[in-house]
């Protein structure tokens, strides 16, 4: 039984069985303190996104100083 329209929208409204067991996941997760689930700690990922920013920061401002190097005076 397909419980979706032709654009991939439910059907169904709340009693969607798909939006059903993705809620149900999260429950699991959150009452076993997400040790059973693939849910990784944001906290975790602080850092690693900070570096990228810095990094991203670092190559805008290389490529304005270069561009200012060949064009600015």
């Amino acid at each position: 039984m397909n419980t979706c329209c032709d654009y991939g929208k439910c059907t169904n409204g709340p009693d969607c069985p798909v939006r059903k067991q993705r809620i149900k996941e999260i429950n699991d997760a959150y009452s076993n303190g997400y040790n059973d689930a693939q849910l990784g700690d944001p906290i975790e990922d602080v850092a690693d996104t900070f570096k990228a920013l810095i990094a991203l920061i670092a190559l805008v401002l290389g490529v304005f100083v270069i561009c200012l190097a060949f064009w600015g005076k």
